[in-house]
């Protein structure tokens, strides 16, 4: 082969067939398609008192509706291993009923935009047809693979826009057949949200960069407050102030960080003024005491201070590697010097640190919201496989492609096993880790 690109660009198909958008949306959702089946049919569940038999949500009916008819002819087609997530049965049971009952004394009070569209549909639905158990099931697995294909054609166009149309590719390939979404896609829970949340928390970033305006700041920001009671994850409010401070626009990081709690205000006013409940948040309760803790600090001994601020680099390495399955890690650090914009350190290790500095914060570090990284570790990884191979090349020309076509399909396969069977992807790392 005359060229690396020829193992993506062959002809047939043509470069020019890979670049036509219609076979782009088409290519990428028939793969996220058939990685939701393969997560059906080998699913990536633990064994642990945290996962449980679908029927404990869909117990067997006589009722001929149509999502039990539908039941009966899927149920057989899923692996007998496929369990549910414990936050994906409290997930299921609020979108089913999205009411001031349902959410009093609930831990997941702070983050009600998953279930709420999961209610939203059902009511959609119910227009239609009667909306039973199974099919809140279904309109949730409709939701998930909506959301992780949006998420994929953004993350796309933003690496073809930024980097090039070769890596846009493979980080996609590499994204839909990573761990996290061959575990959550098939989970109903907000994971695959998240993923959502990220790549558009970019994008929209990407497109106020370029054309900045006080109309798009004051927009951008809501909207970024209402994805924020997905999940807490203000890992990406950090990169954004950390932007804003870097290029000494402070007065837009100001405005930023003034609108994008109004979402979040205005839920806790519903919640406890019109629903008249009590307002649970779990990243400030006593679990995590998200920033609160850190006032502690004045008061521990210095040893313990000491072991807090020590165990952090490592807490964060260890989530990192466990994420990504190590592999992507090693080539990013490698391809990130030939990201072709001028502020890439920035963009690079202003995306770990903010990380980071949340999991600091939050006192824990989760595997899998480490992963959260993917839109700066994956094309970097590409990056980084193709200076290799580029090396490679010099020495035989061969070489290079079946290096690429290694790395690429290594990374595929591990990432495509029962990750429980070798540890828990679910896991927090206490804080600050135990050394001994």
């Amino acid at each position: 082969m005359s060229s690396i690109k020829n193992i993506l660009f062959m002809i047939p198909p043509s470069k020019e067939l890979f670049s036509k958008k219609i076979f782009i949306v088409f290519a990428l959702l028939f793969l996220l398609s058939f990685q939701l089946i393969y997560g059906f049919l080998f699913s990536s569940v633990g064994s642990s008192g945290t996962w449980h038999p679908i029927e404990d949500f869909l117990p067997k009916s006589t009722s001929q509706s149509f999502g039990n008819i539908l039941l009966d002819k899927i149920f057989p087609l899923i692996s007998s291993r496929y369990s549910l997530h414990s936050d994906a049965l409290l997930y299921l049971e609020l979108g089913r009923d999205f009411s001031a009952e349902a959410y009093r004394g609930h831990a997941f009070t702070e983050r009600p935009l998953w279930p709420f569209l999961i209610f939203l549909s059902s009511k959609f639905i119910s227009l239609f047809i009667s909306v039973s158990d199974a099919l809140i099931f279904g309109l949730a697995m409709l939701l998930n693979f909506i959301l992780a294909g949006t998420a994929v054609l953004l993350f796309f166009l933003l690496i073809e826009k930024l980097i090039s149309l070769k890596t846009a590719w493979l980080s996609s390939i590499l994204l839909i057949f990573s761990p996290f979404v061959h575990t959550f896609l098939n989970q109903p829970m907000a994971e695959t949200l998240m993923l959502f949340i990220v790549v558009f928390s970019v994008f929209l970033l990407y497109h106020y960069l370029k054309k900045p305006s006080i109309l798009k700041l004051i927009v951008f920001s809501l909207i970024f407050g209402i994805l924020m009671l997905g999940k807490m994850f203000f890992a990406i409010t950090f990169f954004i102030l950390l932007l804003s401070f870097y290029f000494r626009r402070y007065k837009e990081g100001i405005i930023f960080l003034m609108l994008q709690p109004i979402p979040l205000l205005l839920w806790y006013l519903w919640v406890t003024k019109i629903w008249q409940i009590s307002y649970y948040a779990l990243a400030i309760g006593p679990r995590y005491k998200m920033g609160v803790w850190v006032f502690d600090i004045i008061q521990m001994p210095w040893q313990q201070t000491s072991r807090f601020f020590l165990s952090a680099f490592p807490s964060f390495i260890i989530a990192l590697a466990y994420s990504f399955f190590l592999i992507p890690i090693f080539f990013s650090m490698i391809g990130f010097q030939k990201l072709p914009f001028k502020s890439k350190n920035l963009i690079y290790f202003g995306s770990i640190f903010s990380l980071a500095a949340f999991f600091f914060l939050i006192r824990l570090y989760a595997f899998r919201h480490a992963f959260l990284l993917f839109p700066i570790i994956y094309p970097t990884c590409v990056l980084g496989i193709d200076r290799i191979a580029e090396f490679f090349k010099k020495k035989a020309s061969w070489l290079a492609p079946v290096f690429y076509a290694t790395i690429i399909g290594l990374i595929i396969f591990v990432s495509s096993i029962n990750v429980y069977q070798i540890f828990d992807y679910s896991q927090e790392i206490p804080f600050p880790i135990r050394l001994f």
